[in-house]
């Protein structure tokens, strides 16, 4: 049986839970998986580290290791969206979102920019606001907190979820974070999932590359992300369809 190393975003966690052991049922292979911010992965690859595949929440990181010659091409592999998870209170479920966003009484949390895709993406969430509603987005961007996936952020709890764990801690108000979870948030009682309103609503594209081409077996879990199987499962997890 081969070994096959793999750093993933964070965000991926859930999905390729059931996607590797197909993988590993279908092929024989194991996959040693490392999940964390992927911005904070890529930079444990430029110093030295050498997984064999990289799957990222964003194109950008691995267009950078091609670029620096790391990895030949970055391939598309699945999509997904922001949303705004908020405590299940009628003054947190009843208004419309971009009234909560705008009101300064409610703190938004956010992952990390750099550091973690999640946190850019919050960003570009708070441009789409500005061009909007000139003045909120700018206001929102300067008083919002990263409160995760950055090298110095406090740990989430094993088994917790960032945005339930936050949100339980009274660290937020307001978690900006991945649709893919909506499914699962959704069964905690006491949070409510929102999707974002289509005037600051957008999708956004994870991109993976391989590192080591010479390895047939990495060749492999690729060519299973890509295939018919593995996007059935990203999509059944919650993850988006590229087209």
């Amino acid at each position: 049986m081969n070994s096959i190393t793999l750093f993933a975003a964070g965000s991926l966690r859930l999905a390729f839970s059931s996607l590797l052991t197909a993988f590993e049922q279908e092929s024989g292979h194991r996959v040693e998986a490392t999940f964390g911010p992927a911005g904070m992965l890529r930079e444990r690859i430029e110093r030295g580290k050498r997984p064999q595949v990289f799957a990222s929440a964003n194109l950008e990181h691995p267009q950078r290791l091609v670029a620096l010659g790391f990895a030949q091409a970055v391939q598309p592999f699945t999509r997904n969206r922001l949303c705004a998870t908020v405590r299940n209170t009628p003054e947190l479920t009843q208004p419309d979102l971009l009234t909560l966003l705008c009101d300064p009484q409610w703190r938004v949390g956010t992952s990390t920019p750099v550091a973690d895709p999640s946190g850019d993406y919050a960003q570009q969430l708070f441009d789409r606001l500005e061009h909007c509603l000139p003045g909120q987005g700018s206001a929102l961007h300067s008083r919002a907190v990263a409160l995760v996936g950055g090298p110095d952020s406090t740990p989430i709890p094993a088994g917790r979820l960032a945005a339930e764990y936050l949100l339980a801690e009274g660290l937020a108000d307001i978690f900006l974070g991945y649709a893919s979870y909506a499914d699962t948030l959704s069964s905690y009682a006491q949070l409510k999932v929102r999707r974002l309103p289509a005037v600051i609503d957008f999708k956004v594209t994870y991109g993976l590359c391989l590192l080591d081409e010479s390895c047939v077996a990495a060749q492999a879990l690729v060519a299973f992300i890509l295939g018919v199987r593995g996007q059935r499962i990203l999509q059944r997890m919650g993850m988006l369809a590229l087209d």
